[in-house]
């Protein structure tokens, strides 16, 4: 699998070494840094910034593949380049009004490009012939650069640096596993003494990414998010792994073999992915981060190779992933094939539950809290999928601007519980922070999973609510039931599911129209009140796409205390 990925690969960087060679790097502008301060908008910025680095990625690796001087000489140019950006954090991430150090800011994208410079000089330049070496005063000028604008403000820094430092999410190993990658580099052979203190902070440093996984494995910010920090950690600790002469193995903790188990647990048959949180429903997983978890750990899957990442996929072109996608590709890979029929998988600690039938039929439902990693109000929500069509979403990640890391991120449809299949009582959503979420979860392996989550609404609203999905594993077919207390003077009890499907409504019920599949929703016959409001969605590559609400009211006694139970059921049928 790994050999006949890596000649697609090898030939797609050659193709597109060719497009770029006589093209000039776009400009980096004021005008377009200033964009995110006045008008929130980070993708016209980015757009150029992540092109640059294209450039940085495509050409450092054909250097290190063909060792041609034609490639090395566009290399040194973009490198040039790249050592005259006045910043090389992004403006979503820089304070100029209150920071006057903005320009020397450590966030995720600084430390990216330490890494990939770092490795262009360590790794790449190293292994060309003399004849076509990167002259020596610019490889001087960028191990300059690398120590003025990221490892000297990181290491004269006291933790917790940039609030990243001590942090439980991929920003931790993105940030320490791009530094400590550098350090290595630069430092192995010149600096040792300097280079141990660094890597000692470094390797606390990831200690604190690693708490942010649940015993389970689970990645609560997603499974892009999983590969992005995975990414980060595996290629620096493959590189420690080698600096120390194998006496430093941060492979050999427990909890990070079940986080390499948890990829392959995203991934429905069709391909498409799990969307909780800031997911993707269409996540495309890193070929050499895989080959190289699943050489390390019994039980690691490699997903079909149509669902790997290529050069392009990645927007960033992060070196890290780029290169490791060569590096470790090399040996082919003999692996079970990744079997996603008929199963349910638990991944208890973080309260999700992911079920898949014979015929193509899946759904995952979670629990857990409002106060996870890039939240979303979405305690009880769930997602219905037949083949490759969901005909119940969950709509994963929207445009990244400032409102949405801002105040304003809960009036954000995506990120609101009004964006989720959960309820609406007495008019009121779900809230957001810890203290809102599932109180009881249980599922029995079998399809059917329990979700207890009164308190993830206020708490004048519901004195109890546990919904019940019985997914059928031979049909396909979903039945969720929902069962409620509601204290006197809540009258209003609205069941909710998010589709972008087309929707016909019935007498009892509607019919979800996709293109390959038509979903029939069931409701009890006591229902006389269904509806559809359609809603634009921003999604992570700034689209607009059409979701649709599809809301009914159920029966309640005005007046009185209301104990009770409603359900809904759902069945896809191939057109």
């Amino acid at each position: 699998m790994g050999t006949s990925f890596r000649k697609k690969y090898i030939e797609q960087i050659k193709k597109i070494a060719e497009e770029l060679r006589n093209l000039e790097l776009p400009a980096v502008t004021e005008e377009l840094f200033a964009l995110f301060e006045t008008t929130g908008n980070r993708l016209k910025y980015e757009e150029v910034y992540f092109m640059r680095r294209k450039f940085l990625a495509v050409f450092g690796m054909a250097a290190y593949i063909w060792k041609r001087k034609e490639d090395v000489a566009k290399l040194t140019e973009v490198l040039e380049d790249i050592c005259g950006e006045e910043c090389w954090a992004l403006p979503a991430h820089v304070n100029r009004k209150e920071g006057k150090d903005w320009r020397v800011t450590v966030d995720l994208f600084a430390s990216e490009t330490a890494q990939a410079l770092s490795e262009i000089l360590g790794l790449v330049n190293k292994s060309l012939p003399e004849e076509c070496k990167i002259p020596a005063e610019l490889c001087a000028k960028v191990e300059s650069e690398i120590e003025r604008r990221v490892l000297i403000p990181f290491f004269s820094s006291k933790p917790n640096y940039g609030g990243w430092e001590c942090a439980d999410h991929n920003w931790n190993a993105v940030c320490a596993g791009s530094i400590g990658s550098a350090c290595i580099y630069l430092m192995e052979g010149k600096n040792e003494e300097r280079l141990e203190q660094c890597l000692r902070r470094i390797c606390h440093s990831l200690e604190f990414y690693l708490n942010g996984f649940k015993e389970d494995g689970t990645c609560m910010e997603g499974i892009g998010y999983f590969t992005y920090g995975m990414t980060y950690f595996t290629g620096f600790a493959e590189q420690l792994l080698r600096y120390s002469k194998g006496t430093i193995n941060l492979f050999e903790n427990e909890k990070v073999k079940n986080i390499a188990r948890f990829q392959q647990k995203m991934y429905f048959s069709s391909g498409k992915t799990v969307s909780f949180s800031d997911g993707d429903r269409d996540a495309k997983f890193r070929m050499g981060l895989t080959c190289f978890l699943a050489k390390q750990y019994e039980g690691v899957r490699i997903p079909p190779e149509t669902l790997a990442a290529d050069f392009e996929t990645d927007p960033c072109y992060r070196f890290m992933g780029l290169m490791r996608d060569y590096l470790w590709t090399k040996e082919e890979r003999v692996t079970e094939a990744l079997d996603t029929a008929s199963r349910h998988d638990i991944l208890s600690d973080a309260q999700w539950s992911i079920c898949e039938g014979a015929n193509g039929a899946a759904m995952a439902i979670k629990g857990g809290n409002n106060a996870e990693p890039h939240n979303h109000n979405d305690v009880g929500s769930f997602i219905y999928l037949a083949d490759e069509e969901f005909m119940v979403t969950d709509l994963g990640a929207g445009e990244y601007t400032k409102e949405y890391f801002g105040e304003g991120r809960y009036q954000i449809l995506c990120n609101s519980s009004l964006g989720h299949s959960v309820p609406l009582i007495g008019g009121q959503k779900q809230k957001s922070g810890a203290e809102y979420g599932a109180s009881e979860f249980t599922a029995d392996g079998c399809g059917r999973t329990k979700v207890e989550f009164a308190g993830a609404y206020p708490g004048n609203v519901v004195n109890r609510l546990v919904r019940e999905a019985d997914f059928s594993m031979d049909s396909g077919a979903l039945t969720v039931t929902d069962c409620f207390e509601l204290p006197k003077g809540t009258i209003f009890f609205t069941e909710q599911i998010v589709t972008q499907c087309d929707v016909e409504l019935t007498e009892h019920g509607a019919w979800l129209r996709g293109k390959q599949h038509d979903c029939v929703l069931q409701l009890p016959e006591i229902v006389k009140f269904i509806w559809c409001q359609e809603k634009e969605h921003k999604n992570h590559q700034g689209e607009t796409e059409i979701v649709r609400l599809l809301q009914w009211s159920v029966p309640l006694q005005p007046g009185r205390e209301n104990k009770g139970s409603t359900w809904f059921a759902m069945i896809a049928y191939k057109k």
